[in-house]
């Protein structure tokens, strides 16, 4: 059973699939899924684990899936080698119920060469009843070698009209909704992340605090800086200023406004992902230059 909204063609794809058998037919050793981050990749690769399977439910620790990511709970941006090599005995084993395991790679264009070497490796050893499936926003980081031995399903983000319908079922004012599917781009994972009540109320004060800075004097806008990277606010806020700000483009004065607060904002939330900057000066000549 799909969990996961929209995608219909897909769905219709993989249900075709999913109904024969290897080796006439069945799912194929190994895909990437792509489209822009948060818009339900990884979601509808793991209904389609549970529709493959014939199960009521997805359960996370199935023994016959194992789920691969960078460890960002331990400050870790990239998937090692080590990681992939922990896939060799999860590949020896058969299915526990089946027919197919799953191994489900999200943030796929993350791993290290060391790891993708491992990974094409196991990919260019196909066994019938394993699924590989590579989560990616940027397909165009993985290696050739690994996109030639996976079928490529593309998503395309969800529609505003859309983004409200499957928001309707929170329990979220019409302004809030509205708010959140036009800050979302499409993209439902993000949408529904933000409207918990603790992310929502703080989603508001940021773009609150950013829409009244554009009416402040200098010496406003550098406290403001201040007070952010003290707190260690900014990396969160300023993710939040850009969406806002390109939902609000047609407003944001005249064209050469929305361009330039846009293009600030876009170097800003690159660069303070940068460890080798000064995250306290950008911010204040981000504010000043607005």
């Amino acid at each position: 059973m799909w969990t996961i909204n929209g995608f219909e063609q897909q769905k219709k794809f993989f249900e075709n699939l999913a109904r024969a058998s290897p080796p006439a037919g069945g799912l194929a050793h190994a895909y990437i899924f792509s489209g822009p981050e948060m818009i339900g990749k990884k979601m509808f690769a793991r209904d389609l684990f549970t529709i493959a399977n014939r199960m009521a439910r997805f359960a996370l620790h199935d023994p016959d899936l194992c789920e691969l990511a960078p460890r960002l709970a331990e400050g870790e941006t990239w998937i090692y080698i080590d990681d992939v090599r922990d896939l060799k005995r999860f590949l020896s084993l058969k299915a526990f119920q089946g027919p197919y395991r799953f191994v489900i790679i999200d943030d796929a264009h993350r791993m290290q060469e060391a790891a993708a070497n491992a990974m094409l490796k196991a990919l260019e050893e196909p066994n019938p009843m394993v699924v590989f499936v590579l989560v990616t926003s940027q397909p165009e980081l993985l290696p050739q070698t690994i996109g030639s031995r996976c079928q490529h399903i593309h998503f395309q983000p969800y529609s505003q009209k859309d983004m409200e319908r499957c928001l309707a079922k929170y329990d979220l004012a019409r302004t809030d909704r509205e708010l959140v599917a036009g800050m979302a781009g499409g993209r439902l994972g993000w949408a529904i992340q933000m409207s918990e009540p603790d992310n929502l109320k703080a989603l508001k004060k940021a773009i609150g605090d950013f829409a009244s800075l554009l009416k402040k004097p200098l010496s406003e806008r550098m406290q403001y800086a201040k007070t952010i990277y003290e707190n260690e606010q900014y990396g969160q806020y300023v993710p939040l200023w850009l969406h806002w700000a390109y939902s609000q483009r047609e407003t944001l004065g005249g064209p050469k406004d929305a361009a330039r607060i846009l293009s600030g904002l876009l170097d800003l939330n690159y660069y303070i992902s940068q460890p080798q900057y000064n995250h306290r000066l950008l911010l204040e000549n981000t504010l000043i230059n607005l």
